[in-house]
């Protein structure tokens, strides 16, 4: 087997660079941001826009204390904009909030167009947008989809968004046009979209076609009736999907939509997952835990060998930020640099996916 050897995204730090040779795992330490469905209360603070650190040694995984970042009206789906501010989904209320995570401010609250859950960015052809989901009360009625400009500058959101007409490709009338999550694939330039609904184990899973102009959106499903795919996001590291639902994690082939590998973690309801880039992966869960595979040996989330967690984060917790591509933190942070200069060092550029066993 020849390891895959990628760039770091995100926030997380891999400190591969620097560990021994014949390591079995690689250690990983970093800071992510993630929302609760409701407002909690940890160390003092009630709100339900927050940030935490984690570590994973090779052998354990553990988490930091919940630091409280802000309390919007509504909080759900959540991804960093071009100009570094959060992007927080209001759920029914119909809005999109933009909050600085160093100031902690609140705005702009922008018209979503519809209910706002799920989000995405399209920021690889002009316009620059982000990709609104409805998934279920509010005002989004049968419109599932909006997008909301992006403007040069910060803030980035300032202008309401713009309901889509959401269809099914010719030769698949009668799909599911619920979707529920959507994830840009860079390796095609494909979008993905998920249809289970939350706590749900079958929906759609495919592609969506944006025609930006004529504000619509073209399903064309890969698959149907199938488990989890509620969440979708996107792994650098082996090219594929990742879909979630219910109790289980997938891994998908971006051209056929079939399953390659795939986990479960009973007593929980996965929401949605973020990558680092690296092969390790985190997923939040409805239910309070936040699951955590490495699978850098060997590219695949379920396969034997592999170490996994899940522990709890937070009662109400609901998404977890990006952590790569798309909707990711531009920049490093700042303690970071230095060991991530150094672990550079130790992957280079290698090809766009690995040899799985």
């Amino acid at each position: 087997m020849r390891k895959r050897q990628a760039l770091l995204y995100g926030t997380a730090v891999i400190a591969c660079g620097l560990c021994a040779a014949g390591a079995k795992a690689d250690a990983v330490t970093g800071t992510f941001f993630f929302t609760t469905f409701s407002p909690d209360t940890i160390g003092g603070f009630t709100g339900n826009v927050w940030s935490d650190t984690f570590n994973f040694n090779g052998s354990t995984f553990t988490l930091g204390t919940p630091t409280g970042i802000a309390n919007t009206v509504g909080a759900d789906g959540l991804l960093f904009l071009p100009d570094g501010n959060l992007a927080i989904a209001g759920q029914g209320n119909d809005h999109v909030s933009e909050v600085n995570t160093t100031s902690h401010a609140i705005g702009p609250v922008v018209d979503a167009g519809t209910g706002s859950y799920h989000m995405a960015l399209n920021a690889v052809t002009a316009p620059t947008l982000l990709y609104n989901m409805w998934n279920g009360p509010g005002a989004g009625g049968s419109t599932a989809i909006s997008a909301l400009p992006i403007q040069p500058g910060s803030p980035s959101l300032s202008v309401a968004g713009t309901p889509y007409t959401v269809s099914c490709a010719a030769g698949h009338a009668g799909c599911s046009t619920d979707v529920r999550g959507v994830v840009f694939d860079p390796n095609n330039g494909k979008f993905y979209y998920g249809t289970a609904g939350d706590g749900l184990t079958n929906g759609d899973f495919g592609t969506v076609a944006f025609d930006n102009t004529l504000h619509t959106a073209t399903l064309t499903p890969l698959v149907s009736g199938t488990a989890a795919a509620h969440g979708v996001s996107f792994d650098p590291f082996t090219g594929d999907i990742i879909a979630n639902s219910a109790t289980e994690i997938d891994q998908r082939d971006p051209t056929t939509g079939a399953i390659l590998s795939s986990i479960t973690f009973p007593g929980t309801q996965f929401d949605q997952a973020a990558e680092d880039g690296h092969g390790h992966l985190f997923v939040a869960s409805n239910s309070g835990q936040l699951a955590f595979i490495d699978y850098d040996a060997t590219g695949l989330i379920g396969a034997a060998g592999n170490f996994s967690a899940d522990p709890f984060l937070a009662g109400s917790l609901d998404d977890i930020a990006p952590l790569s591509g798309s909707g990711a933190p531009t920049t490093p942070e700042p303690g970071s640099l230095a060991l991530l200069a150094t672990s550079l060092l130790g992957f280079g550029l290698l090809g766009r996916r690995r040899n799985r066993v």
